[in-house]
């Protein structure tokens, strides 16, 4: 069982902490991913932003054997996109944790056709990246893919994606691989891998995700 202690502060980083910054527009579902992963209980509200400042959790990680990291601490950012006020006033607190952070995990949406204010924001933090930056791409809401075109929806009896769903699913990875790889550049490393499908409703997909976090390649 992973102990989590919640709370909030300025960050400091440590040689012997793997520091995960969970970031993304508003409403696509960090804080409900965080809170189904690990435990947490931090509030969500599917119409109103409720992450107004950087939450911070430390795991215990004395169950993973030979993880070269005393502490693991994840960080939920507000979310950008809320508006053009809000984005101002959480300025200071991206330009202050993307530089330290060693992995990011960029979440999204899966049943959406747009991606361009992914691009528009992903474009404008890039020169806040290191090199060293692990991203991750966590692709939320798959549950939902392809339910307004009347196609079967996520089986729940079985707990995984309808195969209609997991189609797109390959569908949608290549579509954000390409639009993300096109936008970075070359910055930091980016490989398709490195896009990780889940639905934080359900929990499919987050056993992945959190291998992916942990195992940063």
């Amino acid at each position: 069982m992973i102990s989590i202690q919640a709370n909030k502060g300025v960050a400091l980083l440590k040689p012997d902490e793997l520091t995960v910054l969970f970031f993304g527009k508003t409403g696509v579902g960090k804080s409900s991913t965080l809170n189904s992963m690990f435990g947490l209980n931090w509030a969500t509200d599917n119409a109103v932003a409720c992450t107004k400042e950087p939450q911070i959790a430390y795991l215990d990680r004395s169950h993973y054997a030979g993880f070269p990291y005393q502490q693991v601490r994840v960080v939920d950012m507000p979310g950008i996109g809320e508006s053009l006020t809000d984005d101002e006033t959480y300025m200071p607190h991206y330009e202050e944790w993307i530089p330290q952070t060693h992995s990011l995990v960029w979440v999204t949406q899966a049943d959406t056709r747009a991606y361009k204010r992914d691009e528009i924001f992903l474009t404008k933090f890039l020169p806040l990246f290191q090199p060293s930056l692990f991203l991750i791409v966590a692709l939320n809401k798959i549950d939902c893919l392809g339910v307004d075109e009347d196609e079967k929806p996520f089986n729940l009896e079985r707990g995984e994606p309808s195969e209609a769903q997991l189609n797109r699913i390959f569908e949608k990875i290549e579509d954000v691989y390409h639009i993300f790889q096109g936008v970075l550049n070359g910055k930091v490393s980016f490989e398709k891998k490195q896009i990780i499908p889940h639905t934080s409703v359900y929990g499919w997909g987050l056993d992945n995700l959190k291998t992916k976090i942990f195992a940063r390649g």
